[in-house]
């Protein structure tokens, strides 16, 4: 069963020396199947609307965002995956290197930060830090 939650979230973005911060607040879902716990929320990002879904397991979590932009990151502590970007320009392959995945779990509220690099072929776009914080509304 879905349990609605209130959710904060915090993304850091690290390239040529400079630092981006995007904080967002709204509400979502948590719920729990088969020991996989499943996130789901939309942002907003200018003026478009992305639903997004965390499944978060013990060793990996994958961060998906559908609508106008498509992103699906797989996220595994220490090792590179591949996936692909999707803008209506067409479809960009990058390599994600997975830094940290820190998972808190209290009562109140619970916090996944996830640590990563993004390449594009050979080339270092940046160091990002996703983070998602969350509690029982």
């Amino acid at each position: 069963m879905d349990q609605n939650i209130q959710i904060q979230t915090l993304q850091l973005i690290k390239r040529d020396g400079e630092t981006d911060e995007f904080e967002y607040e709204t509400n979502g879902t948590w719920q729990e199947k088969r020991q996989v716990e499943y996130i789901r929320y939309d942002e907003q990002i200018e003026d478009i609307s992305i639903h997004v879904t965390l499944k978060i397991q013990d060793s990996e979590v994958k961060l998906m965002r559908s609508g106008e932009i498509k992103q699906n990151l797989h996220f595994v502590e220490g090792k590179d995956t591949v996936s692909l970007y999707e803008i209506p320009a067409g479809k960009i392959p990058l390599t994600v290197r997975t830094l940290s995945i820190n998972h808190f779990i209290q009562p109140e509220e619970s916090k996944l930060k996830i640590r990563y690099e993004l390449f594009q072929e050979e080339e270092k776009m940046g160091t990002y830090l996703y983070q998602i914080t969350y509690k029982e509304l």
